[in-house]
């Protein structure tokens, strides 16, 4: 499904184009200002020795070898867990942010740096919650590891809900501001959780930050902890 080229004029931010690259953009932002998914901007010297250490590569460990990003955004975190070797299908039902995730795909796959782990990664237009149920059907898929197996179920999904003034402290990025204003709130991110645990085979993680309460309440196997996020861990079966 093609991305629909702007936002509503009730909002804010609009998906523009500047130099061949898309950009959601405040109607004070002169061309090129405004906010982009930008891979490269993520500080790992060490690139996958960079991550184990992290919160986030120690929250899904040595033995995940497929994921699916359930709530992929800018695909910062889709394109961690590539780094990580993980072979990952990202998720993301906004048509403009969807927009800007597969824009910086596709300059991944032409980029020397970051090819190898974009390799990893395929991407949808869709939602999670429509979308996860029908893993089971092998459509549409170009991931090896994916399609190798007799059912598509991945060891391991991420979410990572959009919650109204939870993520910052005094003032939220831009990047987070223009999510906010273009994405809202996840209301329905609650009941994404047990859909989540019923479709992986090993762990569902849940990004939070760190004061947040666990997600539909529920409290989470173990928890891996940052600064200012933490990572809550649910074991998942499915089979």
């Amino acid at each position: 499904m093609k991305p629909t080229p702007n936002l509503p004029q009730q909002h804010a931010w609009t998906l523009e184009d500047f130099h061949g690259r898309r950009e959601l953009r405040k109607s004070s932002d002169k061309p090129g200002a405004g906010v982009r998914s930008d891979w490269k901007s993520l500080r790992l010297p060490d690139g996958a020795n960079s991550l184990r250490n992290q919160p986030l590569g120690r929250a899904v460990g040595k033995e995940i070898r497929t994921a699916v990003d359930a709530t992929a955004g800018l695909g910062y975190d889709t394109y961690a867990l590539a780094l990580l070797g993980v072979e990952v299908l990202a998720l993301e039902r906004d048509a403009n942010v969807f927009a800007l995730l597969a824009d910086e795909l596709a300059r991944a796959k032409n980029d020397a740096q970051l090819c190898a782990a974009a390799a990893r990664i395929q991407i949808e237009h869709a939602s999670a919650h429509q979308r996860l149920p029908t893993l089971r059907e092998k459509v549409g898929f170009t991931l090896g590891l994916f399609t190798a197996r007799e059912f598509i179920l991945p060891d391991m999904i991420l979410l990572d809900p959009m919650f109204g003034g939870e993520r910052g402290a005094a003032k939220p990025s831009k990047e987070i501001q223009a999510l906010a204003a273009t994405v809202g709130a996840d209301l329905d991110a609650d009941a994404l959780l047990d859909m989540a645990i019923a479709s992986a085979t090993q762990r569902v993680i849940v990004k939070r930050s760190r004061l947040a309460p666990p997600l539909s309440g529920r409290v989470p196997d173990w928890t891996i902890k940052g600064k200012l996020l933490r990572f809550d861990v649910y074991r998942a079966g499915a089979r």
